[in-house]
């Protein structure tokens, strides 16, 4: 077998083991959650290392994967060598019998065990001896180890080739209900002593602090939970996070160097400040098996923000309302996949044939197809029009393609292919020529989040002004376009009433790589509708999965709106007189479009909506933008929802209203919250190309001016908080070079070091 990460990474999943990705030659995670979100779906680990064949890859220990593993470290730097702790543990009689093994690349030694009587977490057991399991994670084979050598499997010691032994009864940690094993005193003056398991089960189920993804606002919460859910002292709170948070954590705080343990420390302290929305010690009266993890006690806060009331104290209220939030989020999004109309007979057309059912991101791409059959046909009292953009996002192999095939298949069936324009774009003038020929065009690109990322590097000119181009088409389908100047005037283009519309369809890490944070502000993510789910459904094999022809009576009312006529009246209100320039000199006039009537009942309804997204924004500056076209696309939506819903007279009605607003709103609402893997994905490349800059120095290191000259992308104060980061993670090394501060990535410092060294 080939050293490809991939497959590895399913042979892995194929013994049942959880894995996850870390980036490539580190042991740091490379999704969200870390080990959290450890799986064994081929379908996300295809996607995973699609995105990034070289990710090493890591395994969830403990009761997600059924092994235990037993890390015997050797550092010659820090003076352990957890091979002779071993040894000295076999010569005082303890035996350990042979077992899954896999070998590190510093000397030492990972063993995996099988037991019924899990062993909980420890950092120097012994002098070099770890133990690693649930909530924790270690490194596999083939990864590559940050000095550049491979974790390897020896012959006859996979996981493919031996048995699990039994955990080793010499090396289980002392028991979680003995206190003084921990450090803690005092804590058996508390009234249950079980306590400490109960604190400890809880931090499990959080997410470990990863830099540059929040990690800070991380530690705050488990020390939150520490001193005011289960009523721990200071100091008590301090030494379990130490003990049992820390080590998860990417980089751990070296408590050993005053300053991180002062920082460290200091978060208990920022978290006896705060009070807590919950009665103090609610932790207390939960068990192990019903404790409240961090994203229920998130969604309750995010519930009682919307509703405006108090967060329940007691347990029971708690499960019973939180239940209710499941149910009521469940009941929602069965309602907005089935609009009524020619818009929800596509969609459960669609979802019929689907071996997988996407049922919202059906919704989102049947939404773009329609607003480009109802543009320039159909038009708003206000003069909105029908063209929008909306994003599927879902994990590879999910079924989020089948929408988009479906649509092209309609629209071959109805006569209707010159509403399809090309499947990606090559640049912005492309876009502009295609909406000349065809002032109404959907284009359903596959990978948007590719496109997206090409377009923010800058490296192609004509793919850079696509996303400007398209921001500026958004606001200008009710009015004209006009191209760049050119030197000859021919090339000059000017488009009258575009309906440009766009689906996009996209793995979920390559969706959000492809996105910055200024886009949260420059207002090109508030034109768009995230339509994103992480289910992977099973496969459906009926027999009317297998006949996914296209309706007749479908395809004839959507040629019915392709081929309706609109007349081309001169008056006020129409854009007469405004022309397209050809060679030939030709004018070309728009339609008028049909106008559709908004009840004063459903006016009523926007307005509400508005109030609520203006509301938002003063209570959510930082997503203050993202809302600020919430009541437009609801509008928009309701408009292509009329539309479908009568042919002869559409009207905008309260109930049409009501389902635009909603539906806006749950985007609104779910994007907003997924928000900061845009910023975490961010803060990530910067640190990546700050520390390419060290890098390209060599081991003559870097200087701070140098620096500032090579990254003009940044600010002083953003420059230092990232290289601050990179040098708490132990990437970056400060340090005296020639009488001059300089900096040095870790493998570069140790080759000034071996410079510097007497021969």
């Amino acid at each position: 077998m080939t050293n490809n990460f991939l497959e590895y990474a399913l042979r892995y999943a194929k013994l049942g083991w959880k894995v996850f990705p870390c980036r490539p030659r580190q042991k740091v995670p490379a999704t969200l959650h870390g080990v959290r979100d450890a799986t064994s779906n081929t379908a996300i680990i295809k996607g995973w290392w699609s995105d990034n064949p070289d990710a090493n890859i890591a395994v969830a220990c403990g009761e997600p994967s059924g092994i235990h593993v037993v890390d015997v470290d050797v550092d010659e730097e820090k003076g352990i060598d957890g091979q002779k702790a071993l040894e000295k543990l076999k010569k005082q009689g303890h035996s350990f019998n042979a077992t899954v093994m896999q070998l590190t690349p510093r000397g030492g030694a990972h063993f995996f065990y099988q037991t019924e009587y899990p062993p909980r977490n420890k950092n120097s057991l012994f002098p070099g001896i770890d133990i690693r399991s649930t909530g924790f994670y270690v490194v596999l084979t083939p990864s590559v180890h940050p000095n550049g050598k491979r974790y390897e499997w020896p012959e006859g010691f996979s996981p493919w080739e031996h048995k699990y032994a039994h955990f080793p009864e010499c090396l289980r940690p002392p028991g979680k209900a003995n206190a003084s094993d921990y450090g803690l005193q005092g804590l058996d003056s508390l009234p249950d002593t079980d306590v400490l398991r109960r604190a400890s089960a809880y931090l499990e189920t959080c997410d470990a602090a990863i830099q540059g993804m929040g990690g800070h606002d991380k530690l705050l919460w488990a020390a939150v939970a520490m001193v005011h859910g289960f009523l721990l002292t200071d100091d008590q709170a301090y030494r379990l996070l130490a003990n049992e948070y820390n080590p998860r954590c990417v980089p751990p705080w070296d408590l050993s160097v005053p300053k991180d343990a002062k920082d460290f420390k200091r978060k208990v302290s920022e978290a006896r400040k705060l009070k807590p929305q919950y009665e103090p010690g609610w932790l207390l009266r939960e068990t192990a098996d019903n404790i409240f993890t961090p994203e229920d006690i998130q969604r309750l806060i995010r519930n009682s923000t919307r509703t405006g009331k108090l967060v329940p104290t007691s347990t029971a209220e708690a499960r019973k309302e939180l239940a209710g939030i499941v149910k009521k989020e469940t009941e929602e999004l069965q309602f907005l996949c089935r609009p009524v109309g020619l818009l929800g007979d596509i969609c459960s057309w669609i979802n019929s044939t689907a071996r997988k059912p996407q049922p919202w991101l059906t919704l989102g791409c049947a939404l773009t197809f329609c607003g480009t059959l109802f543009g320039r046909k159909v038009k708003g009292d206000d003069e909105l029009r029908t063209n929008i953009y909306c994003m599927g996002v879902a994990p590879s192999s999910a079924g989020k393609n089948h929408a988009p095939r479906q649509i092209r298949r309609l629209c071959l069936e109805a006569g209707c292919l010159d509403l399809l324009g090309g499947d990606d774009f090559a640049s912005d003038t492309g876009i502009e020529a295609r909406l000349e020929v065809s002032p109404a065009t959907l284009f359903l690109c596959d990978e948007i989040g590719h496109l997206l990322a090409a377009i923010k590097s800058g490296k192609n000119p004509y793919t850079a002004k696509v996303v400007s181009l398209l921001m500026k088409l958004y606001s200008l389908s009710d009015s004209v376009y006009t191209g760049r100047e050119y030197k000859d005037t021919d090339k000059r283009r000017v488009l009258v009433e575009p309906c440009c519309c766009l689906y996009g369809y996209s793995h979920p890490s390559r969706f959000f790589d492809g996105l910055s944070p200024e886009e949260l502000q420059d207002g090109w993510l508030s034109r768009c509708l995230v339509f994103y789910t992480e289910d992977d459904p099973s496969k459906c094999r009926s027999d009317r999965v297998k006949n996914s022809s296209v309706p007749a009576d479908l395809a004839q009312r959507v040629n019915a709106w392709f081929a309706r006529q609109m007349t081309h009246e001169a008056g006020e209100g129409n854009l007469t007189g405004i022309v397209r320039a050809h060679a030939t000199g030709s004018v070309s006039i728009p339609p008028a479009p049909l106008t559709v009537p908004v009840t004063q009942e459903a006016e009523e309804v926007f307005a509400r909506f508005d109030n609520e997204v203006v509301t938002y924004g003063v209570k959510n500056p930082e997503l203050a933008t993202l809302w600020k076209k919430g009541e437009e696309n609801a509008r928009k939506i309701a408009l292509i929802v009329a539309a479908g819903d009568s042919f002869e007279e559409p009207i905008i009605t309260s109930a049409i209203a009501d389902y635009g607003c909603r539906l806006a709103k749950f985007l609104l609402q779910d994007f907003s919250t997924k928000a900061s893997r845009i910023t975490g994905s961010a803060i990530g490349k910067k640190k990546q190309r700050v520390l390419a800059v060290i890098d390209r120095a060599g081991a003559r290191g870097c200087t701070k001016g140098r620096l500032t000259q090579r990254t003009p992308w940044t600010l002083k104060r953003e420059r230092d908080a990232l290289l601050q980061d990179l040098i708490d993670s132990g990437e970056a090394v400060v340090g005296q070079g020639d009488r001059t501060l300089r900096l040095w990535t870790k493998e570069k410092y140790q080759e000034y070091l071996s410079q510097k060294a007497p021969s």
